[in-house]
């Protein structure tokens, strides 16, 4: 068990859509932990199954007891589970104690109860991104100004 600290929480499958590798998901963590003086404990990888919050679960216990963390560094929000109930149970379960969970590629801090629904909001809102035009993408599709492409081909600056 930890004596105090912050352990980081990284995973082994993509988050958003983007394969992060280990070792960058962990310089992301641990400068997050060095730029706010939080005694970095080293991370925790979750398995690559899809739905897998094993590890997640482990760190959440090291919470509790004698020598317990100070709280989790977890690589980005999107890494928490997927299933609203089960992120509500592990803010509680992290608040209740008197603990603080970070996002690191997000810069964000849950350290109160209020803090949850910034959580929850951003969260909601990249799940709906893809019903929004475009897919919550911009794609340009016309020529600047909507000049004729063949036009453009000849022109130059004098």
């Amino acid at each position: 068990m930890a004596d105090g600290g912050y352990r980081g929480y990284i995973v082994s499958r993509p988050v958003r859509g983007t394969h992060f590798p280990q070792r960058v998901q962990n310089l992301v963590v641990r400068d997050y932990a060095q730029r706010r003086k939080l005694p970095f404990r080293l991370s925790v990888t979750e398995y690559a199954m899809p739905g897998c919050t094993m590890m997640f679960a482990g760190a959440l216990a090291e919470l509790e007891g004698e020598g317990a963390l100070d709280g989790i560094i977890l690589f980005s929000l999107f890494v928490l589970p997927a299933q609203r109930e089960r992120r509500l149970a592990a803010y509680e379960r992290v608040l209740t104690r008197g603990k603080t969970m970070h996002a690191a590629l997000e810069n964000l801090v849950l350290a109160r109860p209020a803090d949850i629904r910034a959580w929850e909001d951003i969260i909601g809102v990249d799940a709906v991104l893809p019903a929004a035009p475009f897919g919550g993408r911009y794609e340009k599709t016309a020529t600047p100004l909507g000049a004729d492409p063949a036009a453009l081909s000849s022109f130059t600056l004098k």
